[in-house]
């Protein structure tokens, strides 16, 4: 397993620096204007000098801050709607639907009324990456729950365990997997929620920053809040991944069996 992961992260180095090769390549070669498109030679000097200026950890702060009281409320939301709709059919045929409507709603349609209940504080930010993290986790949780065979639901109640630990020691366990792909992919959804929350009545974070210096005309600034966007997402996900593998490797072994 080592040397699989070993050979995923070379990989992934190479495919890194290969990226990057070729964006200076074609940011040098005079086919778009260098304020229009800096090569990462200009970009990653402004990285630093925002670092420097601790105006970078700021806004690092405040949006890693939004993101992980979202990502904890919605994927608590969205465990407990996916382990009720899972077993309670009355709530399965008549809440479900409302909520696959409200999930086909844009984030940022969203926007006005947040800042019309909630203002422009932090409470509207943490509830639309809330919103973004939800469903993905609901909907896996629900699959999962509802794939649970009768035979295992039907041996637990003949030795006599109650409701709520059917859902906690039947349920759960067998729609953990489900749960854990949910998450991750709750993970993408709510940053791009929180995209869509400092897009208006933020005053700082790393969106609000490339928002900002596309209004100032500061190309690269911008391009460095991309930068640093897309490297608070990866890391994010690949620390929700590697965590994941250790806290369970039994998963890891039913994967390899299979």
């Amino acid at each position: 397993m080592r040397k699989r992961y070993g050979i995923s992260s070379l990989k992934l180095t190479l495919a890194l620096l290969g990226a990057l090769a070729f964006w200076e390549a074609l940011g040098r070669s005079g086919l778009y204007p260098p304020h229009l498109f800096p090569p990462p030679s200009r970009v990653f000097p402004v990285v630093a000098e925002m670092a420097g200026s601790g105006e970078l950890w700021g806004d690092l702060k405040a949006s890693a801050s939004r993101w992980g009281l979202g990502f904890v409320l919605g994927t608590a939301l969205g465990l407990a709607g996916g382990l009720l709709f899972g077993r309670v059919r009355i709530f399965r045929e008549t809440v479900s639907p409302l909520l696959h409507f409200a999930r086909a709603t844009p984030f940022i349609a969203l926007i006005p009324l947040a800042i019309l209940w909630f203002g422009i504080g932090e409470l509207g930010k943490v509830l639309l990456v809330a919103w973004g993290v939800f469903f993905p986790v609901w909907l896996n949780t629900q699959s999962g729950v509802e794939g649970v065979e009768e035979e295992y639901l039907w041996a637990a109640q003949s030795l006599g365990i109650r409701a709520s630990r059917m859902y906690t020691e039947v349920l759960f366990p067998h729609s953990l997997p489900f749960v854990l792909a949910g998450m991750r992919i709750g993970i993408s959804t709510g940053t791009f929620a929180l995209a869509a929350a400092e897009m208006a009545g933020a005053f700082e974070g790393l969106v609000f920053r490339i928002f900002y210096s596309h209004q100032m005309f500061q190309t690269d600034r911008m391009m460095a809040g991309i930068v640093m966007v897309g490297c608070l997402a990866f890391t994010l996900d690949r620390l929700f991944y590697w965590g994941v593998r250790t806290a369970t490797p039994w998963l890891d072994e039913e994967r390899d069996e299979a």
